[in-house]
């Protein structure tokens, strides 16, 4: 069995340690709902760099310097344009995709949205004309990570390239969310999922002067690496968060700054993980109060409390560069993290602000969405504009990283795969043995058999970066028993005692970093092994007289799996 096609991998209903803009308490809303770009999603034939021309007939921005380079740079870093495959291989459709030149609309929510719910029926565009629009396709790519998935991004037709003042023009000016497929849109908060339908947010046109994308949040986080990877399918978004960039220490922190559309220097090419000044600058108190700006990464600055230094940016590519330089592949998702240390807990709270300098005034980089001009913009075309620059205030999540997780706990949720980002928990209820695998195939193999049931879907599975181990499973047949584990010393010790070793079922963490969950290890007292990350669980089984046998290994805890109840059983 395979790991699903990409437009199944974006719609399983999987989130993990995703952000909430606001407040753990805050209502739901939209954020941001501006147009894009036009007419460049969809441009038939272009398969690569021999036919660029495509791209610029349609109108998509070209960086001139990189076509007929050795090695070849991947055609994303020359053009923001995509052909219509390129659309299908995105998750957008599990069918062909027949639509071309289309225009492309990101929508920011406050909270991540259930992937199942995002269907182009739910939302509805409403134009200047009066013409009320329902979106052709719509996926939360290149939002693509577990932690990132307040952002849906639609595209159908929507608008012309002229601006609000033109008599012409045609622009979003209104975007809401309906029940149009009977499945209504769910938002994700603490308490459970909470129905969208009915929010609505004015839209601009980014065609407009200086009217580019802006930031809608930048929340402050210890930097943590849960949930921090995509599904198998986009291997462009792996292994590119600030523990891998710069690692683990305590004293490091994940801003996180959620953007209104992609951020490009030109419209095509990505950020690069060491351009903070190029780009940004944060504000904070001084040693005495005064305000201060925190311009470039690399330098301890001397801050109310301490000091902070600023790392550089993650959530990029894949590393912190690529040779040829060139060829180093940003994910181009609505996500960047400034990666701060600071001396102390009290220096990181005297941070305030992150600021966009406003590209008139020449020191800093403009910033374009994906409808960019690239670097050779054609005479007769109109891109879309630069930001105008801004400064947004830090919003602090530091006792409470007001975050969340969700997996549905029904077989019947998943497609048919292997190597999901979920873990099946099963038992029989005969022999009591407990089963656990990433594989939804598997899983409801086992259950068809007769001899299992699922008991919960408890906990993520398969990150997908250095700090990963292989969880193997050993099993006894003959005492109905297997367990799970990380630990070397144990795999050793229990297949001396007469257990097979299965191989790998899944990867998690040998240690406890920081946003992860303990799963802990138990044994009955008939000897019998089983694997929980429910404190709850943990505690009833204790009760019953079972022996904790430390902790397994180390994963993220899906909250609404305490909530089945099945382990009672």
């Amino acid at each position: 069995m395979g790991q699903g096609s990409s437009y199944d991998q974006l719609h399983r209903n999987i989130v993990i340690r995703a952000d909430i803009y606001g407040g753990a308490n805050s209502a739901p809303r939209i954020l941001a709902a501006g147009l894009g770009f036009e007419g460049i999603t969809g441009i038939p034939g272009l398969l690569s760099e021999n036919q660029i021309g495509l791209a610029e007939t349609a109108g998509a921005g070209v960086v001139q310097e990189l076509i007929g380079l050795d090695p070849a740079a991947p055609l994303r870093n020359i053009t923001s344009g995509v052909s219509p495959a390129g659309v299908q291989i995105a998750g957008f459709s599990n069918s062909t995709v027949t639509q071309t030149f289309m225009d492309a609309m990101p929508i920011e929510f406050s909270h991540p949205l259930l992937p199942s719910t995002v269907l182009p029926e739910n939302f509805r565009i409403h134009l200047n004309t009066g013409e009320v629009v329902t979106p052709l396709y719509v996926a939360q790519n290149p939002n693509l990570d577990f932690n990132e998935r307040q952002t849906v991004v639609a595209f159908g037709y929507f608008a012309n390239r002229l601006p609000t003042g033109d008599p012409n023009a045609v622009h979003p000016v209104r975007f809401e969310v309906v029940n149009g497929s009977g499945t209504p849109v769910q938002l994700i908060t603490p308490k459970g999922l909470v129905d969208g339908t009915g929010l609505s947010q004015t839209s601009n046109n980014p065609y407009d002067p200086f009217n580019g994308p802006t930031l809608v949040g930048a929340k402050l986080n210890r930097l943590s690496l849960a949930g921090d990877y995509p599904a198998p399918a986009f291997p462009n978004s792996v292994a590119n968060h600030g523990v891998e960039y710069y690692g683990t220490s305590n004293k490091l922190y994940r801003l996180r700054l959620f953007t209104s559309g992609g951020f490009s220097p030109n419209g095509v090419s990505g950020f690069l993980p060491q351009e903070f000044a190029r780009f940004f600058q944060l504000t904070a108190q001084g040693p005495a109060g005064e305000a201060i700006t925190i311009g470039e990464a690399g330098t301890s600055v001397k801050v109310k409390g301490g000091s902070l230094k600023v790392k550089g940016i993650a959530d990029l590519g894949n590393g912190l560069s690529a040779d040829p330089d060139y060829i180093y592949a940003e994910d181009h998702d609505n996500q960047f993290d400034i990666i701060i240390k600071a001396s102390s807990p009290k220096a990181i709270r005297a941070l305030e602000s992150v600021v966009l300098p406003d590209p008139r005034l020449g020191t800093h980089s403009p910033i374009y969405n994906p409808g960019g001009p690239g670097t050779a913009p054609l005479p007769a075309y109109r891109y879309t504009q630069p930001s105008p620059g801004q400064t947004l205030a830090v919003e602090f999540a530091l006792k409470d990283p007001a975050t969340v997780s969700w997996a549905d706990q029904s077989l019947a949720s998943y497609d048919s795969a292997d190597d999901l980002a979920v873990a099946f928990r099963l038992r029989d209820p005969i022999t009591g043995e407990w089963r656990l695998t990433s594989s939804s195939s598997q899983a409801n193999r086992w259950a068809s058999s007769g001899d299992w049931m699922l008991v919960d879907v408890p906990f993520a599975a398969n990150p997908t970066d250095s700090y990963t181990t292989d969880v193997v499973e050993l099993r006894n047949s003959q005492r109905n028993d297997s367990v799970y584990t990380a630990n070397p010393r144990q795999i050793s010790r229990l297949e001396q005692a007469g257990y097979r070793n299965q191989g790998t079922v899944f990867t998690a963490y040998a240690e406890p970093l920081r946003g992860l969950d303990p799963v802990w290890q138990l044994v009955s007292p008939d000897g019998q092994h089983a694997t929980t990350a429910s404190r709850q669980e943990r505690r009833h089984w204790l009760e019953q007289g079972w022996r904790s046998d430390g902790v397994a290994f180390y994963s993220v805890a899906f909250p609404n799996a305490a909530l089945t109840g099945g382990w009672e059983a």
